[in-house]
């Protein structure tokens, strides 16, 4: 995003609506920092200038920067899906979609959050431990996988490590035996980390709603607490055949 110098009067009516404080005062006008900025499009959209100041930056859609708004603009389509915000509806369609299956567990860990947001040089170090333990595999319907130069290291393409967004998502799906060896991982890797993240594990219900055993104790097993959360799209939908 841009201010145009020449239109702004200064009132900073629109910096509190930056959730990443890339709106600052240069001299008497309000400028936004290029190296801070998103690209998620608050300013524009909910700011409401009263002199209409704000604009799209002309490189926005540039790659790489592009990756910015598509991560970090909650409306903005996902090239590589369709789908907005972030790129993926995580595990929340599973009991359409039955990506996970009821002997495998999906794992899905969120980076960044607003106001803090995330280098992809620190998501590179999730998907590059991940790969140290041999777990190679990131959903192909999940937008990092498009941004892999090399599965087998979890290297990122080069020209993304200069690049922010305000949150990504690293999906994948293992057997349940795997689980505790990927919460170690991510337990150890957390600590080369300079961002906040949160783990979320997906799993099949068994009958009568509850969670299967072997997935509890692995999550309890790593020293994790956990929370139950579910989405079930009754009367929505129906399960597909591969």
């Amino acid at each position: 995003m841009i201010i145009r110098e020449e239109l702004c009067v200064g009132c900073g009516r629109c910096q509190p609506f930056c959730p990443t404080a890339a709106i600052r005062y240069s001299g008497q006008k309000s400028a936004i920092d290029q190296d801070v900025c998103y690209e998620c499009g608050a300013c524009l959209r909910c700011a409401e200038c009263p002199v209409d100041a704000i604009a799209e930056s002309p490189d926005a859609y540039e790659y790489p920067r592009s990756v910015r708004g598509y991560f970090s603009d909650p409306i903005s389509m996902h090239p590589s899906t369709g789908i907005a915000g972030r790129g993926t509806e995580e595990s929340k369609s599973n009991d359409v979609t039955l990506r996970v299956g009821p002997s495998e567990v999906g794992i899905a860990i969120e980076l960044g959050r607003p106001t803090l947001g995330i280098s992809l040089l620190e998501l590179q170090k999730v998907t590059r431990a991940l790969a140290r333990a041999g777990i190679h595999k990131i959903e192909r319907n999940n937008p990092v996988h498009s941004m892999l130069a090399d599965e087998e290291t979890g290297d990122l393409k080069p020209e993304l490590l200069a690049e922010r967004v305000l949150s990504a998502i690293v999906e994948l799906k293992v057997r349940q035996d795997q689980l505790c060896d990927v919460l170690r991982t991510l337990k150890e890797v957390e600590r080369e980390m300079d961002c906040v993240f949160c783990i979320d594990v997906c799993t099949v219900l068994k009958p009568g709603l509850t969670i299967p055993h072997a997935v509890l104790a692995g999550i309890e097993a790593e020293g994790f607490t956990w929370r139950p959360n579910a989405k079930i799209n009754m009367g929505l939908g129906r399960a597909v055949p591969e």
